[in-house]
């Protein structure tokens, strides 16, 4: 990809434009508020359709109003003279809050092979059953949402216009709740009722513990489409079944072919939402698929196909008697003891490090094929299944740290942040783009309320540029693009394209913002502990 060329077009000036954060209220909408929080400053935050929303509170309606959190606010959303001063709400009515104890909020339920099963007792807590393959499906309808305020995939300005979707998380998810007891008191005191609460459960506390077999294989997507590239081109002979072949097509067409279709604003986005971090959001909220497929889907899709090929190759004269049961138990133990195998020195070294919520990303070039024409058929389906399992465990790894942190308040506005990985079809090969998509609230200053701030980090390794990473930074019209290099052959070229992505930047009407061309690596701030490690416990 060369991207000076795309600097020096307006494609970045598109894709930050994509970003500015119009609100995703629709002037002269009524919507439905609910105050999670009130400071003695007038500044406060609600609930819109499960997003969390910054608001001024000003005006005589709004101070005489008795407000207090839980309250529900019925606003209408007009437009300020100053289009970009964000949209004015007009209180219409306001709903106390109720009395009644809300309903709990559990865990959704699905079939097995595709949920989280909680099954809270009707007196008495009951243990929560996961699985590896099963709760972040829970969690990714619980926790991320495309738009929560229209459907999934809807376009909406600033939100999830053509840059990547925005996405809020849902309520906490909390673990089944103790019965009140109530304690006998004398007749001369009053009926007190004390209530024992279970811990809440939060997500990352349930997924937690299950990521340790999930961090020992994940791998780059990479080194599977390089061999998938091969079956598909005949270098690999293998005879394959339709079905196989449909689930290889599906996986290959994920790759965008960046040197021959442009890498526009729409582009991005529909990878993104195809990249199977927001796959468990979309199938609970029954919307479809993006045009490209989804990238989860698709590698699920080749597990199911390669299972049942691996079983018919790995048949035995003398199993082949045996009952259904027992070839299932037998192709289970065979699994297994790959997944036990330790892995070798270079191995290990070669995978990509995982994604972390606040760690470096780790940019993946492009790899070569593994298998070769000389392999066993039953070789070769072991290989893919191996590699599509561990590019699937990466996606869940993904999913994981996009999860929000724990600890944080309902009322609080956290940075939203998403990690996910787009992959890059090049001439030679394909190659893996990590993403790190944030969002800061708005905040109130002296001057007003600032604009929330957009940041996108994202990493590069392919020839001849080398290693590249960068960050593009977006408030309301301002823009900021910081470029790293490690070869200064490339550092230069940058330079001199910059000049290109200024008049971009002006012609898409964003105020001029700073460009830097650095030769290196960005400075990475210390990990948060205990995000992985003591998970593997």
């Amino acid at each position: 990809m060369n991207l000076a060329a795309l600097i020096q077009s307006q494609n970045l000036a598109t894709l930050l434009q994509a970003l500015a954060p119009a609100s995703e209220l629709a002037v002269g909408k009524t919507v439905e508020a609910r105050l999670l929080s009130l400071a003695g400053d007038g500044t406060a935050i609600a609930l819109v359709d499960n997003t969390r929303i910054s608001l001024v509170l000003a005006g005589p309606e709004a101070k005489q109003a008795t407000l207090q959190p839980g309250a529900t606010l019925v606003l209408r959303i007009d437009a300020t003279e100053e289009p970009q001063a964000g949209l004015k709400a007009t209180l219409l009515e306001i709903r106390p809050p109720a009395t009644a104890q809300p309903p709990r909020q559990t865990l959704p339920t699905d079939p097995p092979a595709a949920s989280l099963a909680t099954t809270p007792g009707a007196t008495a807590p009951t243990p929560v059953t996961t699985s590896p393959a099963t709760v972040l499906a829970a969690l990714q309808r619980a926790n991320l949402s495309l738009d929560p305020s229209a459907p999934p995939l809807a376009t909406t300005p600033g939100a999830s216009a053509p840059i990547p979707a925005t996405t809020s998380p849902a309520p906490a998810l909390t673990a089944p709740q103790r019965p009140s007891v109530s304690q006998p008191l004398p007749a001369s005191q009053p009926a007190e009722t004390v209530a024992a609460e279970a811990p809440v459960a939060t997500p990352r506390s349930v997924v937690g513990p299950l990521l340790g077999a999930a961090l020992a294989r994940q791998d780059s997507l990479a080194p599977l489409l390089a061999n998938l590239r091969g079956l598909a081109e005949g270098s690999i002979a293998l005879v394959l079944p339709k079905p196989l072949l449909a689930a290889i097509d599906r996986v290959l067409v994920q790759p965008i072919p960046v040197e021959r279709k442009p890498l526009t604003a729409q582009v991005l986005k529909e990878a993104v939402q195809g990249s199977g971090l927001f796959l468990e959001a979309r199938q609970a909220s029954g919307q479809a698929p993006p045009p490209r497929g989804d990238l989860k889907a698709s590698l699920l899709a080749l597990r199911e196909s390669l299972v049942p090929l691996i079983d018919a190759l790995s048949m035995r004269p003398s199993a082949a008697n045996s009952g259904p049961v027992e070839r299932a138990q037998q192709a289970a133990r065979e699994q297994l003891a790959r997944l036990e195998q330790p892995m070798t020195g270079p191995e290990q070294q070669s995978r990509p490090a995982p994604p972390r919520r606040d760690g470096p990303l780790a940019p993946q070039n492009i790899a070569e094929p593994s298998l070769s024409a000389g392999e066993k058929p039953l070789a070769i389906a072991e290989t893919l299944l191996d590699q599509t399992d561990a590019a699937l465990d990466r996606i869940k790894l993904g999913q994981y740290a996009s999860l929000p942190l724990e600890g944080a308040r309902a009322d609080q506005a956290q940075n939203q942040r998403w990690l996910t990985e787009i992959p890059l079809a090049f001439h030679q090969g394909s190659a893996v783009l990590p993403l790190q998509i944030e969002k800061e609230p708005p905040r109130r200053d002296a001057n007003g309320v600032t604009p929330p701030l957009w940041r996108i980090r994202f990493a590069l390794d392919v020839e001849p540029m080398g290693p590249l990473q960068g960050v593009v930074t977006l408030q309301g019209r301002s823009v900021g693009v910081t470029l790293w290099a490690e070869r200064e052959e490339t550092s230069r070229m940058l330079r001199g394209a910059s000049p290109g992505l200024e008049a971009a930047l002006v012609d898409a009407e964003f105020d001029k913002g700073v460009i830097d061309i650095h030769t290196g690596q960005p400075r990475v701030a210390q990990p948060t502990a205990g995000q992985f490690l003591d998970r593997l416990s």
